[in-house]
């Protein structure tokens, strides 16, 4: 059974939210993962996704990120901009609030690829303890700690200032599909997206910048119980970095590594991944009900 539904979600600063759900009405799912995508996706690129997850029973609230998906009715220029960086943490909360409202029995864990790791990542350390509770457990795969190569400190000193001159000014990074993923489908399906895009604008990529240096200076306060799972073949963003952050977080986060690209979940071998997810799901729902 596949049950998908489009709604928006009142954000705190007023905007409305796109947010595709997965099979939350099905009374048989463990619990719900909202999923916070990575940069230039959109939620419907996780559908997919959510239907392993569904395997495992496990239902899913995918977040269309500020500046992604499909733009506002005649906005110029959308792609890429933010008010700030901490609407993608406001939003999450938003949207917990609404998965309580329509999955008031369901635990929630959260999900994030690449920005979305960098995101999760952020929510969880800045959010307050009463509220990062409210999620059992989390997964980041191939979070955006760092690029590679890595920006140098010149290029963040530089980043700084034009946030606070020309924010809203526009990159265009080329996205290389095939090192997001090895399979030739996949690849193609990006290609063909219309909304999948390579913009970030200055204030974007500086938030982004500055939640890279605060995850990895605050690891060790991480609370919630994390899978983190890095791509062997990873040529996007930094291992060393994904590394770092584990270490420092200590045994609360489970670190495994795959053969794949940087998309593991989008990658040939999605399915035992997938798996390995739910399985790290699976347990700690167990031991959040004490079995």
């Amino acid at each position: 059974m596949k049950s998908i539904n489009y709604i928006k979600v009142d954000a705190k600063d007023g905007v409305q939210i796109p947010v595709v759900t997965f099979n939350i009405e099905e009374s048989s799912k463990k619990a719900v993962v909202i999923i916070s995508h990575g940069f230039g996706e959109r939620a419907e690129s996780y559908v997919e996704f959510a239907e392993l997850l569904w395997q495992g029973n496990y239902a899913s609230v995918i977040i269309d990120q500020r500046g992604h998906g499909v733009p506002p009715e005649g906005a110029k220029k959308w792609h890429g901009q933010i008010p700030d960086y901490q609407c993608f943490i406001d939003d999450i909360v938003s949207v917990t609030e609404k998965v309580k409202e329509l999955a008031p029995d369901a635990p929630i864990a959260l999900f994030g690829h690449s920005m979305g790791g960098n995101i999760v990542a952020n929510t969880l350390l800045k959010i307050s303890s009463e509220q990062a509770n409210e999620y059992y457990c989390a997964v980041l795969e191939s979070p955006w700690f760092e690029l590679t190569p890595p920006m140098s400190p010149n290029t963040l000193h530089l980043l700084k200032h034009l946030n606070k001159i020309m924010p809203r000014f526009r990159i265009h990074r080329k996205l290389n599909h095939s090192q997001i993923s090895s399979d030739a489908e996949k690849r193609e399906n990006y290609a063909k997206d219309p909304y999948y895009h390579g913009f970030i604008s200055i204030r974007m990529i500086y938030g982004i910048a500055t939640g890279c240096a605060y995850a990895l200076e605050n690891a060790d306060k991480l609370t919630v119980k994390t899978y983190l799972a890095y791509a062997e073949n990873e040529m996007i963003v930094s291992n060393k970095e994904m590394l770092e952050f584990a270490e420092k977080a200590g045994d609360i986060v489970t670190v495994k590594s795959y053969e794949s690209n940087h998309a593991i979940h989008n990658d040939v071998k999605q399915e035992p991944y997938c798996l390995d997810v739910i399985a790290f799901l699976d347990s700690n729902l167990k031991s959040k009900e004490g079995v």
